[in-house]
């Protein structure tokens, strides 16, 4: 617990003036409607401050205002501003204050330019006066734990080992102290903004693996419970959570590290899971679909686009997004009723096309099911396209090379784009690949528009199980290279599953 103590108070200590929560939908001695907040800044000279709040990884403008008198700003309105983590900043761009702007927003904070919290009061906001005495508190003990450390590395240079333990203890036991002030605080004002925030910062504690009744140990145990009870601290229905810089880091550990290569369909699960809790907040519901939606549309990561197929169909398509207008909401279903069919898992569309034999009078048709090897790698390319030529040159070397070998497990089932078929026939033949060769504008479907390559160009590729129902099992372009290798891997998960 010391790293993880330490690093949320760090958030904390860093900030330059003081940083002050209030309870969300608390009461105030003065309740107003809008917004009066006063900053009385000792020494400051400017003519004009700057009020950003924090949005994900950034800080957006969010209102400005003139200084009524040297070192005094006020800014006042109609309406509220939206609950968060808000910064003043100097005109230029010197980080005065950070503080949390909910509940109330009539009050009035003091500091000067040094960023000392001993030198922050504040009025009418008796919260902020609890979140200060907590800001000087953790000054003071990150201080003595500075000492005691230094202290500790003086007793090893010197192999004192009963001095080293005795700093060892006094370390744990500030920590401890801490930790229950820490957790003191957030269980006595749990609707504070600033609670949630610290609470944000605390790991779910993890039981050990228990054991199963044949007598050995559940191994997966700790994995399941730590992605099942991740969001436990954060709570998941309230959107001020947004405008600080606690949500967006949580996101993107889950998601982008912990999750990121888990089964599409453990990574569906838990999307499911986020989802269905950040639902009690229509701003937040909203923040985690838009987020959701865009990285694994965006990802590179193989199967990811299943998991952007299933958030569109059982968020957007189930008309849950009402923030969406109709024509991106159709943009979306275009595009997954482009992505579904092809999917990882998916049975491949079969396609009967002809060969460079086309003529009006001779025609001999191939099945992209009836080839001989347990894989078939569909090749779509363009003739005219140099990177389908340098593309189609390495391939053919490799299916040369494991020819050779007798380690050959794949054909080739390679589709021309080209609307002038003498320049196709052309190309196949002077580099006499030795794979079925089709194209032309005959097919039993329209093949482009059913692998989807209108929208993805050349070249494009997957590969395809023959031997598992012709399940497409690679639905994009990798290096040529890595061909052997995915197909090992693919094998290895293959027969593990089985």
């Amino acid at each position: 617990m010391k790293r993880l103590v330490f690093i949320a108070l760090s958030a904390l200590i860093l900030i330059p003036c003081g940083l002050q929560a209030q309870k969300k939908g608390g009461k105030s001695s003065t309740q107003t409607k809008g917004h009066n907040i006063v900053f009385n800044i000792k020494d400051a000279k400017d003519t004009m401050v700057v009020l950003a709040v924090y949005y994900r990884d950034k800080l957006i403008l969010k209102d400005s205002t003139k200084a009524s008198k040297p070192g005094t700003y006020i800014f006042k309105g109609d309406k509220e501003y939206q609950g968060g983590l808000y910064k003043l900043v100097s005109q230029k761009h010197y980080p005065y204050l950070d503080f949390i702007m909910d509940g109330s927003q009539n009050f009035t904070v003091n500091c000067d330019t040094t960023g000392n919290v001993k030198n922050v009061s504040y009025v009418n906001s008796p919260q902020n006066e609890i979140l200060l005495a907590f800001q000087k508190k953790t000054v003071d003990a990150q201080k003595d734990m500075s000492d005691l450390r230094r202290y500790h590395e003086d007793a090893k240079k010197e192999n004192n080992q009963a001095a080293m333990d005795l700093y060892d203890e006094k370390m744990k036991k500030l920590n401890e102290e801490m930790e229950t002030y820490i957790w003191d605080l957030i269980n006595a004002n749990p609707d504070y903004l600033f609670s949630k925030m610290q609470r944000g910062y605390q790991q779910v504690t993890i039981p050990d693996n228990p054991t199963l009744p044949d007598g050995t140990v559940d191994s997966t145990f700790q994995a399941r419970y730590f992605f099942a009870h991740y969001w436990d601290n954060i709570d998941l229905g309230d959107s001020r959570l947004i405008f600080t810089p606690v949500l967006e880091p949580k996101m993107k550990d889950y998601f982008g590290k912990w999750l990121q290569y888990q089964e599409p369909d453990t990574i569906n699960k838990y999307v499911d899971m986020v989802l269905e809790k950040a639902e009690k907040d229509t701003l937040m519901y909203h923040y985690f679909v838009d987020w959701l939606a865009y990285k694994y549309e965006s990802s590179k990561v193989l199967g990811h686009d299943g998991i952007f197929v299933h958030i569109v169909k059982n968020n957007h398509m189930k008309g849950k997004c009402t923030w969406l207008d109709e024509d991106i909401l159709r943009k979306y279903e275009k595009r997954v009723k482009h992505l579904d069919p092809l999917l990882i898992g998916k049975r491949a569309i079969e396609l009967v096309i002809p060969d460079t034999t086309l003529t009006d009078d001779y025609t001999k048709w191939h099945s992209s099911y009836r080839l001989p090897k347990r894989y078939t790698i569909l090749w779509f390319f363009d003739p005219d396209c140099p990177t389908c030529k340098k593309e189609s040159k390495k391939l053919r070397e490799l299916y040369d090379s494991l020819e050779l070998k007798g380690t050959r497990n794949f054909d080739v089932y390679a589709v021309a784009n080209d609307s002038d078929l003498d320049r196709w026939k052309k190309y196949v033949k002077e580099n006499n690949y030795p794979w079925i060769n089709v194209g032309g504008n005959k097919g039993n479907v329209d093949y482009l528009e059913a692998y989807n390559i209108y929208e993805s160009g050349n070249p494009a590729m997957f590969i395809i199980d023959n031997w598992d129902d012709h399940k497409i099992i690679l639905n994009k372009r990798i290096e040529i290279n890595t061909i052997p290798e995915f197909l090992q891997q693919y094998e290895k998960r293959f027969n593990s599953k089985k």
